[in-house]
């Protein structure tokens, strides 16, 4: 297998689509029912054995002003909701923020050789975090 040197490689090497190469923040395949979401690198949690990402906060995507979702997140509530409400499989893939105090966050890196199975789990203060369940390397 060739190097994957970007996330558009790596999503093409998945058979997975995204809505915008530019401001997707996750990217599906209808085909095989799965779904990749974006993993911010320095939201890892380790709790006891259990290792999880953020995938999600609720005011990610949203105008503070008019309270309206941005395209991204009206991509990313989708694929959610495939996930959620037809049981596509959730997969993550890490990335890493030029500048983690950012908002919004620019990608500097995604880490291509490896994806996790993740399960996605509701938290009470309305995000939602990625839970890993297997490491799946690409390379």
């Amino acid at each position: 297998m060739p190097k994957l040197e970007n996330r558009s490689q790596m999503m093409s090497y998945l058979g997975a689509e995204q809505r915008n190469t530019v401001w997707s923040w996750c990217a599906v395949d209808d085909d095989e029912k799965k779904v990749y979401f974006s993993l911010w690198a320095d939201t890892r949690r380790k709790d006891g054995d259990e290792t999880s990402y953020l995938v999600q906060e609720p005011h990610w995507g949203i105008n503070e002003e008019t309270g309206r979702p941005s395209a991204a997140r009206n991509d990313h509530d989708e694929k959610l909701r495939l996930a959620f409400e037809e049981g596509y499989e959730t997969f993550g893939y890490v990335v890493v923020a030029k500048d983690p105090g950012a908002s919004p966050r620019q990608i500097e890196e995604t880490r291509t050789g490896f994806i996790f199975e993740i399960e996605l789990l509701r938290q009470h203060d309305g995000s939602i975090r990625g839970a890993v369940r297997k490491r799946i390397n690409l390379r």
